[in-house]
Formats: structure tokens, C-alpha cells, sequence
């Protein structure tokens, strides 16, 4: 288990949202609320409300707006994503003590094989993500100081990491130095919470697709059991299917958890995708020469960590599709007809039940899958061709 949530409890206890399975003394709920209360009110203090006070003040024309728009969006999301975790803590916390349990169960060498494997996607999910979320943080880090450095004549930031507007001098010191230090603790906590949402949601889902993997051995394997013992049989049955129905509820929790940010995911992955994506060519077309290569890089890595987040939901959401519809297959394909009809008629029970396939969706509209992560691609792509259509200047030009 700490093979596959190691690096998520790290990032989670960073922000005071990890949901220990474990009992907590007083002290530590204390400083995990403490952390929490902390690292929100920074990342809104210092962020989320002064970006949109500036964007109500100061942003005039389409350009300014997107420019804000752009990074103000997914911190504000960031931001939500880490109050949905401690708000679902306790669920999370169960969710977390199922899978210690099943970590902890006796288990065959096909069985562990094939946790395993999850687990390890887990991993490289997490360390992929988190890799990707710090450089770009770097990246937005080095462009923004680049910024303030060589062309503060064009556009005022008064040397801050994001564009905002203070109810003080943010150009005297200390105000300055404290202004500048929040915004850039902040950055890095929303990189973290961005992040770390999708990944601990991923590592549910594609933990409970290691379980439904094992059942399936199990059905394989009833079979036999039958040739040698007809009590072992129905008690192995038993088994399967209230198994079965443990993780169809594990799989519900999961959805009331996640549905709803899921939803929001999809709809600011393709916000980000058009906003970036109108900044990147504009940028690029009117100031070719002068774009600093850290700017592209920046506009590219922001490009793929949204598409990515969403594209690791649409996945692990296709893989459970497909991991609940093949109990029904594994049932079908173990060798029913050497059992004895009323025997048989038990595994057809079995194979309309999972007929019904195990799905998390986007707010109860559309489940995840990969079908659903083609048809946000091609809307966002239709949105970004209608932003760059009523440009006040084209890009050509």
C-alpha cells in the first residue's frame, strides 16, 4: 500500500487533507486543521481574491481578461479541490482502511501479480503528475520574473508572481516581500492540490479495478473447486458475490466523492485548453522574436497538465468499465458446462448482474471513458477556433 500511496500521503499531508486510516491523537487532527485552515486562506488572500479583483478593475480588453482567466481558473479549482478533501475525510479514510485490508489478506501469487500491477500504474500516475506540476511551476515561476525583469513598462505586475490588485502598496517593503511570498507559497501549494486530487482519485479507482481483476480469478478457479467439493463451491459463491457487491459500494463511495469535481474537471480542462491554447498561438504570432523559449515551454507544459488530469480520469474510468463488465465474461468462459445444471444457473445470476458495469461519472451525466475524453477534445478545439475567430486583432497580422 505505501508502495502505490506513499507519494500521495507526502503531498496530502502538506496540505492537511490526508485522511489517516489510522487513529489520530488530538494533536495531530489539530495540526493537520491547523495546515488546512493555513494553506487555504494563503492561496485566497493572496491569489484567488486579488486575481478577480483585477480582473474586475483592470482587465479591459479580451487579451487581459483571457491572460487572468487563464492562471485565476485552476488555482480557484486547485483551491476547491483541496476543501472536497477534507470535506469527504471520512469516506476517504474508510475507502483507505478497505485497502489495507485488502493488502493485508492472505493472498495467492496470481492474486498479489495482479495488484501489483495497479499499484505500480498508481506509482508512475502519481510521480508523473507531481513531476509535471512542479515543473511548470518552475516554468510559470521563471517566465513571470523574466516578465517583471525585461518589460515592466508593458504590462505593471509591480513585480509579483501573478497579476493582482492589493488594498495596499504592494511597491514598498515589507509589503512587497510578504505579498511576493504568499503569492509564491501558494503557487506551490495549488500545484500540489491540483495534482494530488486526480492522482488520489485514480489510485481508488484503479485499486478497486485490482480487486475486480481478482475476483475474476476467483470465478476461473470455481470451477475446479466444484470437480473436488460441492460445499467448498457454494461457499467459494458466496464469497464471489458478496464480494462483488462490497466493491460495487466501495465504487459508489468513490462516485459520491469524486463526481462532482470530476465534472468541474472536465469543464475547466477545456477552459484551460482553449485559454492557453489562445494565449500560446497569439503569443507566439505577434511576438515571435521576442517570446522567451521558457514562455513556450510554460504554454505547452500548461497545455498538456490540463489534458493530462483529465485524460488519467477518462482512463482509470474506461478501466473500470471494462474490469466490472468482465466478471461477466470470466463467468462465461470458465468451463460452466462441467458443472451440474443447478450449478450453472447460479454463474448465469452472476453474469446478468454484472451485466450492470461499475461507473464513475461526471456529475451523473456521462461516465468517464476514453470516448468522453475524444468528445471534450474536439469541443474545446471548436471553442478555441471561435476565440482566435473574434480576436480584436488576427494573428496573422
Amino acid at each position: 500500500m505505501d508502495y502505490a500511496l506513499g507519494w500521495n500521503r507526502f503531498n496530502l499531508s502538506i496540505l492537511g487533507v490526508w485522511p489517516e486510516p489510522s487513529k489520530r491523537t488530538l494533536l495531530r487532527r489539530i495540526t493537520s486543521a491547523s495546515i488546512f485552515w493555513t494553506s487555504t486562506t494563503v492561496i485566497f488572500l493572496f491569489i484567488c481574491a486579488p486575481q478577480t479583483t483585477d480582473l474586475i478593475l483592470n482587465s479591459t480588453t479580451l487579451d487581459e481578461a483571457i491572460e487572468n482567466l487563464s492562471i485565476n481558473i485552476p488555482i480557484a479549482f486547485a483551491l476547491m479541490k483541496q476543501i472536497v478533501l477534507r470535506y469527504h475525510g471520512e469516506a476517504l479514510r474508510l475507502l483507505l482502511v478497505e485497502i489495507i485490508n485488502d493488502w493485508t489478506q492472505t493472498l495467492s501469487g496470481p492474486e498479489r501479480l495482479t495488484m501489483l500491477k495497479n499499484a505500480k500504474i498508481s506509482r508512475r500516475i502519481s510521480l508523473s503528475c507531481s513531476t509535471l506540476a512542479y515543473t511548470m511551476l518552475i516554468a510559470f515561476i521563471s517566465l513571470q520574473t523574466y516578465a517583471n525583469m525585461t518589460s515592466a513598462s508593458e504590462v505593471d505586475l509591480g513585480g509579483l508572481l501573478h497579476p493582482a490588485t492589493f488594498p495596499y502598496d504592494t511597491k514598498k517593503s515589507p509589503y512587497f516581500e510578504i505579498t511576493w511570498m504568499g503569492q509564491f507559497i501558494g503557487s506551490i501549494l495549488t500545484g500540489i492540490s491540483y495534482s494530488c486530487f486526480d492522482t488520489f482519485f485514480a489510485v481508488f479507482v484503479l485499486h478497486l479495478c485490482g480487486q475486480l481483476s481478482v475476483l475474476q480469478l476467483n470465478l476461473k478457479e470455481l470451477v475446479e473447486t466444484a470437480k473436488h467439493d460441492v460445499t467448498l463451491f457454494q461457499n467459494r459463491l458466496g464469497f464471489i458475490v458478496n464480494r462483488h457487491n462490497k466493491l460495487y459500494r466501495f465504487a459508489i463511495i468513490i462516485e459520491n466523492c469524486f463526481n462532482l469535481m470530476v465534472l468541474g474537471q472536465t469543464l475547466i480542462s477545456t477552459i484551460m485548453f482553449c485559454l492557453t491554447g489562445y494565449r500560446m498561438i497569439t503569443s507566439m504570432g505577434s511576438q515571435e522574436k521576442d517570446m522567451p523559449i521558457v514562455g513556450i515551454i510554460f504554454f505547452f507544459i500548461h497545455v498538456i497538465y490540463a489534458l493530462l488530469h483529465l485524460y488519467i480520469s477518462c482512463y482509470v474510468g474506461e478501466t473500470l468499465l471494462v474490469e466490472s463488465t468482465g466478471i461477466a465474461f470470466s463467468a462465461y468462459d470458465c468451463a460452466w458446462y462441467d458443472l451440474p445444471p443447478k450449478k450453472a444457473m447460479c454463474l448465469m445470476i452472476i453474469i446478468c448482474r454484472a451485466r450492470v458495469a461499475f461507473q464513475i461519472t461526471a456529475g451523473k451525466f456521462s461516465p468517464l471513458s476514453l470516448e468522453l475524453f475524444g468528445s471534450i477534445m474536439k469541443t474545446a478545439a471548436g471553442y478555441l477556433s471561435v476565440l482566435l475567430a473574434v480576436k480584436e486583432d488576427p494573428v496573422e497580422d
